[in-house]
């Protein structure tokens, strides 16, 4: 008596006829210092804020959004800010802002995405996705 084979099913669906493949992100950069430049400039907009950038662990500025602000001092306290040993009380025109930090590993380097202005709940959720950005950018 021969035994009969069950039939196996594909999890698989059967490959429909698909769209062409076309890059969502039109102006793509092709250099990394102009993609890190280009999306942060994207979510200093979406979220209204002052200020996106990434500095190293010794506070040197490696990039930020476009603007006439000189970020070098937010810079040199953002790994304080990081490590929680500092605050930053940070004033534009007199009014205070606040200032939010999020660490990166890249390549065995700490660095650290910042966002300054604008309201917390956007602040918050364009400096993760930023943080996300600038990881995945520095690293291709």
């Amino acid at each position: 008596m021969q035994a009969q084979e069950p039939e196996i099913k594909s999890p698989l669906r059967p490959m429909l006829p698909r769209r062409p493949l076309i890059d969502r992100r039109r102006t793509r950069p092709m250099d990394t210092a102009t993609a890190l430049i280009s999306a942060f400039d994207h979510a200093v907009a979406r979220a209204d804020l002052d200020a996106l950038i990434v500095a190293d662990e010794s506070g040197i500025l490696v990039s930020n959004n476009t603007t006439d602000l000189d970020l070098a001092m937010l810079a040199a306290v953002t790994p304080l800010v990081a490590r929680g040993t500092a605050k930053a009380l940070i004033r534009r025109d007199g009014a205070p802002l606040e200032f939010s930090v999020r660490t990166i590993e890249v390549l065995g380097e700490t660095l650290y995405v910042g966002a300054l202005g604008g309201n917390f709940n956007n602040r918050e959720r364009e400096l993760t996705a930023s943080a996300s950005a600038a990881r995945r950018i520095l690293l291709s």
